[in-house]
């Protein structure tokens, strides 16, 4: 009787923990929701000017490192990397194309266009309870590993960050 008992229990604890939790559904939608928003939306102003480009750096957000087309953003412990090609338009769908032949374990897939330009987010299951995300406006895209508590907001960031970053003639 006892085992019936801390059985029930223990099903009703893992039940109780589980319906509190965040679901990966949910962060899919708000992710997909977020994504576009800031896709459609004006461009934040640039505040920074690195190599050939300028964008928007976010508050708590610093510059690590640069390298031929790629800038290396941390915030905290949080590394993310944002890449360019200024062989491609506003249009492209080439780093698109390699993000999403690259991605083994696929959640999202979703692309958007307006007034030429081809925005996209793919978030990909990474390692333990991690998953990599990526957003990206034709020649531009930026990439995070983020975990499901800040999945959709880490999206938006990076949306944020692509959605105002220009080339430079």
């Amino acid at each position: 009787m006892k085992k019936m008992i801390v059985s029930a229990l223990i099903m009703f604890s893992v039940l109780i923990i589980a319906a509190c939790g965040k679901s990966i559904d949910e962060e899919k939608v708000k992710a997909e929701a977020n994504v576009e928003k800031v896709f459609q939306a004006k461009p934040e102003e640039a505040n920074e000017e690195v190599q050939t480009i300028k964008f928007n750096l976010p508050t708590g957000f610093t510059i690590q490192d640069e390298s031929p087309n790629n800038i290396i953003l941390k915030k905290g412990d949080d590394t993310y990397i944002l890449f360019y090609n200024p062989n491609e338009t506003s249009d492209s769908k080439a780093l698109y194309d390699g993000v999403v032949e690259h991605a083994d374990k696929e959640v999202i897939n979703k692309t958007f266009q307006k007034n030429e330009r081809f925005g996209y987010l793919v978030i990909n299951e990474s390692e333990k309870e991690l998953y990599e995300v990526t957003v990206g406006i034709g020649g531009i895209k930026a990439t995070s590993e983020s975990d499901l508590n800040h999945l959709a907001a880490d999206a938006e960031l990076l949306m944020k960050i692509v959605n105002s970053t220009m080339m430079q003639e």
